[in-house]
């Protein structure tokens, strides 16, 4: 009988004491890995091996209302951290804006942080409205930024100038080199309070608003919708501190004292003579601001379906990628370039037959959403600064800007590799072959595609799956 009690009051103490850690277990934060950009001051950045900066704070926020432990994975640039979470090395993007591009690896969060682009120029006598305003000037941009895909998809008749990080492209600015500069409003006040230029001004601002979230692999479909709460729950007054400790930006004002004294009398005589007529004015300027906001509503709505106008004018219904009007523009354009900056690129004809792509008895030929995954595979393969458009039924073309043949071979060996390395037999037993071109001087783009079209004339008759670069 003792024996039966003794045993009855060591299984419940093991029963208490399993409860009690299996409670404990549920309630300890799950480990997110993360990168970042190391050096996008004030957004995100590394200090001294720890990430410091608007991110950052969020981030800490985001950890405490989801109970999510974030741990940081180090990256050297931005492109390396886009590779990572690509690659699964990492599970989500801290801070980063929404693409077409980054939209097939990565699923978005809600926004939790909107900042401006704005146009930087030396002389501020002349303000831009929007990019719109820009004709003749040349416009540099960040190359891996989000802003310089968006100016490549949606303002292509732009002459641009791609460096490396903004304050390249600054210094470039204050040298003259580039007449204007674009970039995100905190960063770029940044870098020039750090560089001390005190003759640059904002000059205008670029569309559109940056508005960055928080990218998550694929893999991970869970986190969205549990980071997404935690940033609904965040206080309002904990983002306007966090926008007040990282937000340093100075006006400069450029006096001209005829223009103040002229508009101090021009003040002083509207007082004088109409002041009888307040109560009318201030009806009339309601009733305008009125009609102004309506007229800025449909003129967004407009604008808006301009652009979906734009798109589907300019990419293949079957693939989404672009067409070969678009891309008949554009090579033509790059010709233009190399003939005024000497900057080298390159042309990819990668080729493919679908007419005997049966993978198993009975499948059907090669199919629309067959031909939508190779689109994928090619976007996949290739930078952001690339442009992949269908020439026809079986051929893809991709231009490659400011890029020199070896590393444009580079790009289709990768594609090359991905094809091969499918898990979807009808992309993996796919037939095809790639010719390069390197654009040489004197040529128009006719020659440039000549040229490329033989060296994929010699990688068919080599073999399926050859890569040939045209000869010089």
């Amino acid at each position: 009988m003792v024996m039966f009690k003794l045993r009855t009051v060591f299984t419940l103490c093991f029963v208490i004491c399993a409860a009690s850690f299996a409670g404990k277990a549920s309630a300890s934060p799950k480990s997110v890995t993360y990168c970042i950009d190391p050096a996008w001051v004030p957004y995100e950045m590394l200090r001294n091996d720890k990430h410091v900066g608007i991110s950052a704070d969020y981030l800490k926020l985001v950890g405490e209302l989801a109970n999510l432990n974030f741990k940081l994975v180090k990256t050297d640039s931005f492109r390396q951290s886009l590779e990572y979470v690509q690659t699964g090395r990492c599970m989500l993007m801290s801070m980063l804006n929404s693409s077409a591009h980054r939209n097939v690896y990565l699923d978005f969060t809600v926004p939790y942080f909107q900042s401006p682009n704005v146009l930087i120029a030396r002389d501020a006598k002349v303000m831009y409205q929007g990019l719109e305003g820009l004709n003749n000037q040349l416009l540099g941009v960040a190359k891996d930024s989000f802003l310089a895909d968006y100016l490549a998809r949606y303002y292509s008749q732009l002459s641009l100038q791609l460096f490396e990080s903004e304050g390249e492209g600054l210094r470039a600015l204050s040298s003259g080199d580039v007449d204007v500069f674009a970039g995100a409003l905190l960063s770029i006040n940044t870098e020039l309070n750090k560089m001390n230029m005190q003759e640059m001004a904002i000059v205008g601002y670029a569309e559109p608003y940056n508005s960055l979230r928080m990218g998550v692999n694929k893999a991970y479909p869970e986190l969205v919708a549990q980071i997404n709460d935690a940033i609904e729950r965040i206080p309002e007054a904990a983002r306007v501190d966090i926008y007040k400790r990282w937000s340093n930006v100075k006006r400069q004002y450029h006096q001209d004292f005829r223009l103040a004294v002229l508009g101090i009398a021009c003040v002083a005589v509207i007082l004088a003579t109409l002041f009888w007529r307040r109560n009318i004015m201030r009806r009339y300027s309601r009733e305008l601001r009125s009609k102004q906001e309506e007229m800025e509503n449909l003129r967004s709505v407009l604008l808006e379906k301009n652009r979906m106008l734009e798109f589907l004018s300019s990419h293949d219904t079957a693939t989404n990628l672009y067409n070969r009007n678009f891309m008949l523009h554009r090579a033509e354009d790059e010709v233009s370039r190399f003939n005024r900056f000497h900057t080298a690129a390159t042309l990819i004809l990668f080729d493919f037959s679908t007419q005997n792509v049966r993978p198993h008895p009975g499948d059907k030929l090669f199919s629309e959403e067959s031909m939508r995954e190779l689109a994928r595979v090619c976007l996949r393969s290739v930078r952001e600064v690339d442009i992949a458009g269908r020439w026809s039924a079986e051929q893809i073309i991709i231009l490659c800007p400011q890029t020199p043949i070896a590393a444009s071979k580079i790009l289709a060996e990768r594609l090359k590799d991905a094809i091969e390395t499918h898990p979807r037999d009808d992309i993996r037993l796919l037939p095809f072959s790639i010719g390069l071109a390197a654009l040489q001087e004197g040529e128009t783009f006719a020659d440039w595609y000549e040229r490329a079209s033989q060296a994929l004339y010699l990688a068919r008759r080599h073999h399926s799956g050859k890569v040939m670069i045209a000869e010089t």
